[in-house]
Order: C-alpha cells, then structure tokens, then sequence
C-alpha cells in the first residue's frame, strides 16, 4: 500500500507521544477489549458477582478496567494453567514481551487475521482471504496512568456482497479508506490507541482513537464500533457508590469528501464534530437506565468553509444541545432511552428507544440466556431492530452532519427503514469454542440508491415511496481453539450463507441472490468486523 506522508506522520506521532510517556515517567485504566463474545463473558461473570454492592455498567462499551471488578475480567483475559516450555508459556499464557518494573508495566504483541477461503454466488466461484497484520503495545504508569496503541495494515478481499458494498463507500469495513488490491481486493491501514488518566476512583480522562459502543445488544441504535477509528476526548465519572454512570465522548470525525482547495498533493477531508453523552442509573443491582444524546455539529460550510462548533460541543452535560437547537436546527441531534434487566441470576432483557424526530425513530428488544442447561459460558441471545424511514439522516442543506463517519453508520450498519431478527448462540469445552448465527432483515428505500435506508443521502429529496425492497437471511457457525487469553489468538474456520431477495415494486420485478463462503485462519481477536449485513 502507499502511504502518502501525512498518513505516516499521523501514525508515527501516535507511537513517538507513546514512548514519550513511557519515558516520562500501577493500578489499572485500560479499556477492555469491544470483541463481542469478551464482553458477554463480562456481563455473564457480572451476573454471577453475588456482592449486592458491586455494580457494573455494562452498556458501556469498552468498560475501563478501573470501573470493573478484576474477579470480573480477569478469568477472562488472565491463564491459570501451567505450562512448563518458555515456547507454551508465551503461546497460551504470556504476552510476547513483557517488562514490569517499580511504576511501569509495558506488553507488547503482535496483531494479525490470516485467513484463506473461496465464495460461491449464483454464477461465481472466487477467493477470500484476510491478510491483516499489527502490533499492540499497552502499559500502565505508576497507579493513575495507562495506555494503549495499536497500528494495522490490510489486505482484504471480501464475499460478493460485502465487496459491493465497501466499493460503493470506498472503505475497508470497519477500517476506513481504502485503495485498490490486484483485482478487486481492499488495500487499508489503521490506528487506534489512547491515554487513560485517573486522578480519582470516580473519574477516568482519555483521550485517543478509537471506537465505541453504547447498548447491550448485539446492535446499537445509538453509538456502535460499526465505523473506522474517530479522535476522541472522553471522560467517565461514576457517583453515588457507582449507581450512577457518566459519559462524555466529544469526538471528531470527517467524511470522505475532500476540501476544494489545497496546497498538498492529497487535500484533507472535510470534518464534523459529534458528542455522544450517556448517563446510567443503577436502579438497583438488577435493572439499569440509560438515558442517550448524540449530536453531529456543523463544521464546515461549502460556502464559507470551516465554521467554528457550536459552543454546546464543549458543554458536558447531557440535553444542552437539543435544548437549545431542538431536533431540527443545523445540528443533527438524536435522544435515546436504554433499558437492562437481569432475571435471576442467568437471564436478561434488554430494549433502546431512539428518536431523531416525531417520523423518524427506531426500538431495539432482546433478551439473553446466559449458562444453558448449566453448561458454563454458554449463551443464547434473540434480538428484534426495526429503524424508521430517514432516521440518522439530514436535509440537502446539512447533509455533512448526517449520522455517518468516514462514509460509514455509527449505528446501526443497515442504517436506516429496517426490520431485523438476530439469533445467536455460543458454547464453549475447555479452549474450543463455537458460535452460531441466524439473522433475517427486511430493509426498504425509495430509490435503488438506497434513498431512506442510507444515511449518506438527504432526508428531502423526492421518490416514490417503497420502489424498493431487500429480504435478507444470513446463516453461519464458526468455531475455534483459542491459544493467548491475553490477546484472544485463535486458530478457527467458519461457513456462511446468505440469501437476498431484491424487489423492484415499481416494475414488478424480482431478483434472487445467493452466496455461501467459507474461511479458515488464525488470528487475534479483540474488536469486531461486521460482515453479517
């Protein structure tokens, strides 16, 4: 891949301001890892925490190590076994290297998805293959600092579908930007880290690149890791004996349209400012409110150019925003309410309500049953999404602000005029593990460009209602043996399916799709790639 110098100098100051701090000068406030399978073993050890004062957030995604019990996460991520061979040690209990001194604990590893597997389509047999490869370090700095940076470089070449999709957002999935490999492959680079700062027990300051994820679903209709990495500057406090948790996330993404004037050989983007704050109230050991503001603010003007923010953006408190510019103004604002109950010991439901305008709003209903028949981290979750028409959109005159980054949902990733049943299930026998999915969705749009469904297109623009529709079912099981707790290095395989049926109302007509791909790999697995779309 090229890299053209501004993308060099962004990754290289990301790893020099690192080593800086290192340098400069051991409680524990990393983020845990957003894999989806981690944190449902964190809410199911959760669950089984019988100290009636221990409260945990868990629509808070990552959690912070400081807000979490380590009986908590430290089965999960931490091998107790014994292994009596320097070369087992590191491959299923160590990290690759590790250095603990008086105030500095540093780890460091390698990062990486190698997989090999082909496609079949109605008429197309071709291959797929991952290629990813990175480095991670982490520490922690005497008992109020931590860190963490990660830095990705990939090659993939993706299911028909999926492929159609990236190339129409020019993106990696998941990743960001990318560039043509050989044929049709996706060339791409990332980076991700950040610096955790806790001068109190009830207060966490960070500030990096990352994602993040609101909700206890497997989807969220508010904020999800749905999106590439985004600057952000986020700080957490809990109160009360942690009943209550407070979220401020001010982050700064951008789309993919660049600047019409430079001096550079590549002109930057254009960028837009965003909130995301979220509060949530322990009600009690077992039920869980959550109340949700996400704002895109206005950044730029084609006529003007660069705008300052609003002076809301740099106001922490949750609903200033929406107060003063209401849901229509030239900020795009969006409230939700989010709701998680835990039944006895090894049951949950959970629900989101999400409101961007009287017409446009979604809900989210599912529940989870945690230790099936007494089989120990074992799981089976069933999910219902429907999203109205033109929700996360904007109108032709702020359609910078439209709730996308870097051409990419960050909610849901069918956007928007959507019906969805999801259907999960995961078992795990000493180091295999094996997870199933089933999802069925109806997604509707008024164009075939996808008017009403995506984001990326104006609310006002005019069409005929329901000219299009897509039924989707999507069906699969992978399973795996994990090695390295600490990184979750996995050697695995997977079979998956999916049918499509599009339909032109307008015309009458119907179109029949169907592909079917495998894959075996090894990799480590910390953060989620959502191919199931």
């Amino acid at each position: 891949m090229t890299l053209n110098k501004h993308y060099l100098l962004q990754h290289f100051s990301t790893f020099m301001i690192t080593v800086f701090f290192v340098n400069a000068i051991i409680a524990q406030q990393k983020n845990l890892p957003l894999n989806y399978n981690l944190t449902q073993q964190l809410e199911r050890n959760n669950l089984e925490n019988k100290d009636s004062n221990s409260i945990f957030h868990s629509s808070v995604r990552p959690a912070i190590e400081c807000f979490t019990r380590p009986t908590t996460y430290n089965p999960i991520y931490n091998d107790s076994g014994k292994y009596y061979y320097t070369f087992t040690q590191k491959l299923y209990k160590e990290n690759l290297l590790s250095i603990e001194e008086k105030d500095l604990k540093l780890v460091a590893d390698p990062l990486f998805n190698i997989a090999y597997g082909k496609t079949t389509t109605n008429d197309t047999l071709l291959k797929l293959s991952n290629n990813v490869r990175g480095v991670r370090v982490a520490g922690d700095i005497t008992h109020k600092f931590s860190f963490e940076t990660r830095v990705y470089e990939a090659q993939y070449f993706y299911p028909i579908y999926l492929d159609s999709v990236a190339d129409s957002k020019n993106v990696a999935i998941g990743f960001g930007r990318s560039k043509l490999f050989k044929d049709r492959g996706h060339d791409v680079a990332m980076s991700m880290g950040y610096f955790s700062y806790t001068p109190t027990k009830l207060l966490n300051i960070q500030f990096g690149q990352g994602k993040h994820f609101i909700g206890n679903g497997y989807r969220s209709l508010f904020l999800s890791d749905n999106a590439s990495p985004a600057p952000y500057l986020k700080i957490t406090t809990q109160l009360f004996k942690n009943r209550i948790l407070y979220q401020n996330i001010n982050s700064w993404m951008q789309t993919l349209t660049r600047l019409p004037a430079t001096h550079s050989a590549e002109a930057l983007f254009k960028r837009k400012g965003s909130s995301f704050r979220y509060v949530s109230f322990a009600v009690n050991k077992n039920l869980q409110l959550g109340l949700f503001e996400g704002v895109i603010y206005k950044n730029y003007v084609d006529s003007i150019g660069k705008v300052p923010l609003a002076p809301s953006f740099y106001i922490p408190i949750i609903g200033v925003t929406t107060a003063i510019d209401g849901l229509k103004g030239s900020n795009n604002s969006l409230l939700g309410l989010n709701i998680n109950y835990n039944i006895k010991k090894h049951f949950n439901v959970y629900g989101q309500f999400v409101f961007d305008d009287s017409k446009k709003k979604g809900f989210q209903i599912g529940g989870k049953w945690f230790d099936i028949g007494g089989i120990k981290k074992s799981w089976l979750q069933l999910e219902y999404n429907n999203v109205a028409a033109f929700t996360y959109s904007t109108s032709s005159n702020n359609i910078i602000q439209n709730y996308v980054h870097s051409n990419q949902e960050i909610a849901h990733p069918l956007g928007a005029n959507f019906s969805e049943l999801i259907v999960l299930a995961h078992a795990e026998y000493e180091r295999w593990l094996a997870t199933g999915k089933m999802m069925f969705y109806t997604k509707k749009s008024k164009n075939n460009l996808g008017l009403a469904s995506n984001p990326l297109l104006a609310d006002n623009l005019i069409a005929i209602d329901n000219q299009y529709s897509s039924t989707v079912s999507f069906s699969g099981l992978e399973i795996s043996y994990l090695f390295n707790r600490k990184t979750n290095m996995q050697l695995f395989g997977s079979y998956y399916y999916r049918n499509e049926i599009i339909k032109d109302q307008f015309l009458g007509t119907s179109l029949f799709k169907f592909e079917s791909f495998w894959q075996i790999g090894f990799r480590t697995n910390l953060t989620n790639f959502y191919r199931d779309i």
